[in-house]
């Protein structure tokens, strides 16, 4: 079996960090620690700390589930909504750290502008694939039509980190199925 290489090694052990303990309190000392290698290894594979966030959040916006349901045309979009947001609340029920997104997000500051460059560009692709079910939703006649798609996808994302948030804080999913019961109760035509 072949081992992983030092770069995936470094990779795994900053996610699992900047998941754990945020951006901030995980030091390069701390990820290169929690791989095994040494410190200098860190700085063969990444410019800096900063450097190796941006690409975790790349990786992770790409999705912790299977964001493809969003864009399954031959499903309706409603019922396409309801199952991304079913998994997510599966994953984040379970799931004590928190969204690796949200946290960066809390975060973010004017020293860190890949980072907050990277979130940008997360979040833009979170909302473009939850903006084109609610607009095939509309078209469908099964979503509202007085919401426009791009700020109700925005308000969905947002709300949702919210009640990550609080899953976290009361270590209880509760607000994960409040969110879906009140948004689906709201957005249906």
């Amino acid at each position: 079996m072949a081992r992983p290489s030092t770069r995936n090694v470094i990779l795994d052990a900053a996610m699992k960090l900047f998941t754990q303990r945020g951006f901030n309190a995980s030091s390069v000392q701390d990820i290169t620690d929690e791989a095994g290698v040494p410190k200098g290894s860190f700085y063969n594979h990444f410019k800096s700390k900063e450097a190796l966030a941006a690409e975790i959040l790349t990786a992770y916006g790409e999705g912790s589930t299977d964001r493809g349901i969003l864009t399954q045309s031959g499903v309706p979009a409603l019922i396409r909504l309801k199952k991304h947001f079913a998994a997510l609340n599966e994953y984040f029920s379970g799931c004590t750290d928190g969204c690796l997104v949200g946290k960066f997000m809390a975060e973010v500051s004017d020293g860190t502008p890949q980072i907050r460059q990277r979130l940008l560009e997360v979040l833009g692709l979170w909302g473009e694939q939850i903006s084109s079910a609610i607009a095939d939703g509309q078209k469908e006649g099964s979503i509202r039509k007085d919401l426009e798609p791009d700020e109700l996808a925005a308000f969905l994302i947002d709300a949702y980190e919210g009640a990550i948030l609080r899953t976290r804080v009361e270590k209880n999913p509760r607000a994960l199925g409040s969110f879906t019961d009140i948004v689906f109760s709201s957005i249906v035509a």
